[in-house]
């Protein structure tokens, strides 16, 4: 749709400018063969000038910027790398102090557990000790008080054995004969 608006529009203006021509009898000027040398001698002077405005003034201000910039630049790229080494080396130095942490915190524990683990052993030891001294020493009083008893039943019917033996024989008999006879 556009396209049509601006081909109408081209041809009106054309349309247009010609008859304007036309009635002033001489066209474009730019168009007249006889003006060309004229034309062509200002567009060297214009370009010539231009050129050389852009030669002393412009080229060497988009130079030096360009350079400033190349510099600027180089600069940036200088200290990010400078900034990448320091970091490595943070980064590097962090890792070695995390890593030399672990080493210390598995050595502290390694060394806590064994102390424990000794103690533990030790208390274990004093304890066996201790309950095999109570073992033994309840072992001797039983074996005592057994022995005891045993000697206290061998009294008892060495002394039943005699009573009943003089209520039916009415004689007395000795303590030795009686043990005699029990053995």
């Amino acid at each position: 749709m556009n396209y049509i608006k601006f081909s109408i529009i081209t041809i009106l203006s054309l349309y247009s400018a010609n008859s304007m021509a036309e009635g002033q009898g001489g066209g474009l000027p730019q168009m007249d063969i006889g003006t060309y040398p004229s034309q062509i001698f200002w567009l060297i002077v214009t370009f010539g000038i231009l050129y050389l405005f852009m030669w002393k003034f412009a080229i060497p201000k988009l130079r030096t910027t360009v350079e400033e910039r190349k510099d600027k630049i180089s600069t940036d790229i200088d200290d990010a790398d400078e900034l990448k080494i320091e970091a490595e080396s943070i980064l590097s130095e962090y890792e070695a102090k995390i890593t030399e942490s672990n080493t210390e915190a598995t050595e502290i524990y390694n060394s806590t557990k064994s102390t424990i683990d000794k103690k533990t052993d030790l208390s274990k030891q004093e304890n066996e000790q201790k309950l095999k001294k109570l073992i033994d020493e309840s072992q001797a009083t039983l074996k005592k008080k057994e022995n005891d008893a045993i000697e206290d039943i061998i009294i008892k019917t060495v002394e039943t054995t005699q009573f009943i033996v003089e209520k039916f024989i009415n004689e007395k008999i000795s303590e030795e004969e009686v043990r005699k006879y029990l053995n």
